[in-house]
């Protein structure tokens, strides 16, 4: 049974790479140093790419920051590279994560932007990523269709490096589809390629498909010592995936060989390495490794539990080729077992998703894309020779001066279609403008509808408070004022005396509500007086301690503006009031020339201990309203030192009051 090649760092190498840890860290340092001298420019969004890069896995969560830091940034200066290289980087992460299917819908927005600015190179790394993406959740002709794609524009380029590297992949489409020759074929073929050049790295890549071949076609011997120099390789370069990958393929040997107890202990080992490298789609495989040869080994029950762990993650991962094997290894331990009825189920699930996966049409039709491309290929080389003729007999005729004076002719007649294009290109560009101005235009029309909306219920909401709920609490306190008065005895009455503070606390938290829901203040004295007491207000009635800070002088807006930035402080406030256990928080306000930011944190517990609160509808809600008014939010929720919201806002194509 074959099984992908697994990406992870086992412990047991890790002396071997302490030099390589350190380069490592200190090429980190160097980047954090290069990040604080860099001004806001394309630099500055290339070193957060790098570092971003650099961070991964071992801090992801501060990847992440890093890459979405550049992300914001190259919107704040148009850098449209820099959008579609984000996506690139920001991959790894999802990888991490199993989120293959959103993964490959940044890259094909990544690949529009490509396009767009013709940038061959990038758009060649593109069509090579969504290969990777689409054999990862088992769609090979998908996956196949990509890598033909990236061999098509690195044989317009000459970029021999980046046909070798898809040559590897192609090997491993094949190889999964079980046509295991031609994987080989291509497998020595990109080995060749490497070696003449003394790549080590894409030696090692060839040699894993190579090994992983000769392993399906039961030349086990042969399997061994390839795996043997993929180890070898992986150590001399530094690289310890390599050197896992051929471990775990050296088990998938000895399992072969009828070695299970062998086998089980290098799987034991895998399986030990993804509790510190958390990887949920190598540890499918690994599950199933192991669930395979306890099942091997008799031991039922065992296996059993992992096989159901790996079918669990396969359909949480969308890992359609470990889940028909899954299906498969299941149906025969049930058989086993004596279970015939649950095997039979599960024997036609395997047969299914086989037929889906790995059927006849889906070989077909990767056969038929490499076929397209080999005659592409004879076509191109063919025209390539034809015009090579064509120039000869072109330098031989420009000694002709009429042939001379015919392309000056020429030339001059192409000057006004030249010039027809570039206006009817300028006039495309200003009409694309015009229509993402129209979009922006009513997305904030939308929200603001809704907003408005918004504001007219909490409006009705506050003169029911004031004039229904606080005009019965004045009537009380009148009527037992009155009471007071008639009977002087209630007046020394311990039990009357506090009711009466009680019913004063409620008038006066019902007013206080009341001017939360429709907020007269702040069309009055503007955000910066508002907010501000606000924060008083919601200090005084509760058990935290809110300071607000107003830095710079900031201006007047339009009321639409500065209601909606009053509702997105307010939601934070509630948030730290309802989740956070927080004792105390600051809010920061800061106007710039042409940037409004706001910093609101608070000293609680954060998102560690509250997973939910990362996807719930309301965090969703806010990015998504605060995008629509020009903004950026991030959210960090490091351990230990609560949570820190930071929201800035680009106001130079906000319409500022008079």
């Amino acid at each position: 049974m074959y099984r992908k090649l697994l990406l992870v760092i086992p412990a047991l190498i890790i002396p071997l790479l302490l030099t390589a840890a350190a380069q490592a860290l200190s090429h980190k340092d160097s980047l954090y140093q290069r990040l604080d001298k860099l001004p806001p420019n394309i630099e500055r969004v290339n070193t957060y790419l790098a570092l971003g890069e650099a961070l991964v896995p071992d801090s992801v969560q501060k990847a992440e920051k890093m890459m979405k830091d550049a992300l914001a940034l190259s919107i704040q200066l148009g850098y449209q590279k820099g959008v579609a290289d984000f996506t690139m980087y920001y991959m790894y992460i999802q990888d991490l994560k199993g989120e293959y299917m959103q993964s490959l819908y940044l890259l094909q927005q990544a690949e529009k932007i490509y396009s767009h600015l013709k940038d061959t190179t990038s758009l060649m790394n593109v069509h090579n990523f969504m290969g990777n993406e689409f054999q990862q959740v088992g769609n090979f002709k998908a996956a196949a269709d990509q890598y033909m794609a990236t061999l098509e524009l690195a044989d317009i380029r000459g970029d021999s490096m980046q046909a070798n590297k898809i040559t590897i992949n192609l090997s491993s489409v094949f190889i999964l589809l079980g046509d295991y020759h031609k994987g080989l074929e291509y497998a020595k073929k990109a080995y060749q390629f490497a070696e003449q050049r003394k790549h080590k790295w894409r030696m090692a890549s060839a040699l894993n498909c190579m090994g992983a071949a000769l392993l399906q076609l039961k030349q086990h011997d042969q399997a061994n010592k390839i795996f043997t120099q993929v180890i070898q390789l992986g150590r001399e370069v530094g690289d310890s995936i390599f050197v896992l990958n051929g471990t775990i393929n050296m088990a998938s040997v000895l399992s072969c060989k009828g070695d299970h107890k062998s086998s089980l202990e290098l799987f034991r080992e895998a399986e030990a390495i993804t509790k510190a490298y958390p990887a949920p789609d190598k540890l499918i495989n690994i599950l199933l490794g192991i669930g395979n040869e306890l099942f091997l080994s008799g031991k039922y029950v065992a296996a059993e539990e992992y096989i159901n762990k790996s079918i669990s993650l396969s359909k949480i991962y969308l890992a359609g080729n470990e889940l028909h094997q899954a299906y498969l290894v299941a149906s025969d331990l049930k058989a086993a077992t004596g279970k015939p009825a649950e095997a039979l189920a599960l024997r036609k699930q395997y047969e299914k998703l086989h037929d889906s996966l790995l059927g006849n049409t889906t070989r077909s039709s990767v056969q038929q894309l490499e076929s397209r491309y080999a005659t592409a290929r004879n076509d191109k080389n063919l025209t390539e020779k034809k015009l090579q003729v064509a120039t000869i007999n072109l330098e031989l005729h420009r000694k002709n001066k009429w042939i001379l004076y015919g392309m000056v002719g020429f030339i001059l007649l192409m000057i006004p279609a030249i010039i027809y294009w570039l206006k009817l290109r300028h006039r495309h560009r200003l009409q694309l403008q015009q229509l993402q101005t129209m979009e922006a235009e009513r997305t904030v029309q939308v929200l603001e509808a809704m907003m408005q909306g918004e504001e007219r219920e909490r409006t009705r909401l506050s003169k029911d408070l004031h004039d229904g709920v606080g005009g019965l609490l004045s009537a009380v306190k009148l009527h037992f004022s009155a009471l007071r008065h008639e009977r002087p005895y209630l007046k020394e009455d311990p039990g009357f005396l506090h009711a009466m503070g009680i019913l004063d606390d409620a008038v006066v938290e019902v007013r206080k509500t009341a001017h939360n829901l429709m907020p007269e203040i702040l069309s009055r004295v503007g955000l910066s007086e508002a907010l501000g007491f606000y924060c008083r207000n919601v200090s005084h009635s509760r058990k935290l301690l809110i300071t607000y800070e107003s830095t710079g002088q900031v201006r007047r807006y339009n009321a639409s503006f500065e209601l909606s930035v009053y509702r997105i402080v307010q939601e934070l406030i509630n948030n730290i009031i309802k989740h956070s256990r927080a004792s105390a928080a600051l809010v920061q306000l800061v106007q710039e020339e042409h940037t409004l930011s706001i910093q609101v944190e608070d000293n609680g517990i954060g998102f560690q201990h509250q997973p939910e609160l990362h996807q719930g509808m309301g965090l969703r809600n806010l990015h998504t309203r605060i995008k629509a008014l020009n903004g950026n939010l991030d959210i960090d929720a490091s351990a230990g030192r609560g949570t820190t919201a930071y929201i800035a806002f680009n106001i130079i194509p906000m319409q500022l009051a008079k």
